[in-house]
C-alpha cells in the first residue's frame, strides 16, 4: 500500500472546500500512516485558490524536493484546445515556485482524458516530459484500441471505478477487461471513484455495489504476473469476503493465488500505482478493523 492513495478530498463524496481539504493532506502527511499517501489532486483551474488556501501549510522554505507537496493537476482532454493553456499554467506554477526559492509544492503528474487510439496519439505529445501522465480512458466502450496507443508513450491508463450515481460504475467484466488490456500493453494503471473498501460492497446511498481496493490491487498484481486471466479478473474484482485474502510475512494469498513480496514490488513499481480516494482515513480504519494495520498506528 506504499503511496497508494491519492487524496481527491476536494471531490465528490467528501467535496470539501479547498481550505478543509489542504488541511487534511496536511495532517495526512505528518501521520503515522503518511507513507501510504501519494499526491494531492486538484483541477487546473483551481490552482490559484490552492495555492492561497495552503501556503501556510506548505513545508519551511529550503528543503528539497522530497519535502514538497506533490500534486496532481487535472487538465482538459487530449482533444480539447484548452489542453495547451492548462499546461501553460502548469508551467508557469512551477517556475514561480521555482523562482521563490523553495520547493513546497511540485506539479509532477498530470491527469487528461481521451476519447479514443487516435486522441491518444496525437495528444499525447502535447505533453512535455518530466511530468508523470496519466490517461483516462472510458471504459463503456472497448477501451483496448486507446489502451494500446499508450504503449509508444510514457503514460499510463487510468480508470474510473465508480462515481456517485450507478451508471458511474462498470461491471465487473468491464473493468477486468480494461485492467488485462493494460497489463497487454505493458503500461501503468492507476483508478479512481468508488474504492474506499477493501472488497466489493453494497452503497445503499449510491444505490449499487462498488469494488474494492484490495480486489483491484492484488488481482492487478496477479494478472501482471499472469497468475490470472480475464476470468480470474471478474472473480477476484467480485469477492467479498476478506478473509479469502491472506497476508502473510512474505506474500499475500487469494484463494489459491499467491504473490511473493518481491513480485508485488514489482507489480506496484511497474503496474497499478495507486488510487484516488476523498478519505484518506476511511481505507485505513478498514484495514484496522480486519486486523492488518495495529491500532496504535492511527492518523487522527
Amino acid at each position: 500500500m506504499e503511496e497508494s492513495i491519492d487524496y481527491a478530498g476536494l471531490f465528490p463524496p467528501a467535496e470539501l472546500a479547498m481550505r478543509p481539504a489542504v488541511e487534511q493532506y496536511a495532517r495526512h502527511r505528518v501521520s503515522a500512516n503518511r507513507w501510504m499517501l501519494s499526491r494531492f489532486v486538484v483541477p487546473v483551474k483551481r490552482l490559484e485558490e490552492f495555492d492561497q488556501a495552503a501556503a501556510d501549510l506548505f513545508p519551511r522554505k529550503g528543503g528539497s524536493r522530497d519535502d514538497a507537496w506533490r500534486l496532481t493537476v487535472l487538465v482538459s482532454g487530449l482533444h480539447e484546445g484548452a489542453l495547451d493553456g492548462d499546461l501553460e499554467v502548469i508551467e508557469a506554477f512551477n517556475a514561480a515556485y521555482h523562482r521563490k526559492g523553495g520547493t513546497a509544492a511540485v506539479i509532477d503528474a498530470i491527469e487528461t482524458r481521451a476519447i479514443d487510439g487516435a486522441t491518444v496519439a496525437e495528444g499525447l505529445e502535447r505533453i512535455p516530459e518530466g511530468f508523470e501522465t496519466w490517461v483516462e480512458i472510458p471504459w463503456d466502450r472497448d477501451p483496448r484500441g486507446a489502451i494500446a496507443a499508450l504503449g509508444g508513450f510514457e503514460a499510463g491508463a487510468k480508470v474510473r471505478t465508480g462515481g456517485t450515481a450507478p451508471v458511474a460504475h462498470p461491471t465487473a467484466a468491464q473493468l477486468a477487461l480494461f485492467i488485462d488490456s493494460v497489463a497487454c500493453a505493458e503500461a501503468p494503471l492507476k483508478a479512481t471513484a468508488g474504492l474506499h473498501h477493501p472488497c466489493r460492497n453494497r452503497n445503499d446511498r449510491v444505490g449499487c455495489d462498488q469494488f474494492g481496493f484490495l480486489g483491484v490491487f492484488v488481482g492487478a498484481c496477479l494478472r501482471w504476473h499472469g497468475r490470472l486471466d480475464r476470468e480470474g479478473l471478474e472473480a477476484i474484482l467480485e469477492e467479498r469476503d476478506p478473509r479469502a485474502f491472506r497476508f502473510e510475512e512474505d506474500a499475500i494469498t487469494w484463494r489459491d493465488h499467491r504473490l511473493g513480496v518481491r513480485e508485488i514490488d514489482d507489480a506496484r513499481r511497474r503496474f497499478i500505482r495507486s488510487f484516488g480516494s476523498c478519505s484518506f482515513d476511511e481505507p485505513q480504519d478498514d484495514l484496522r478493523a480486519l486486523g492488518l494495520m495495529p491500532a496504535e498506528a492511527q492518523s487522527r
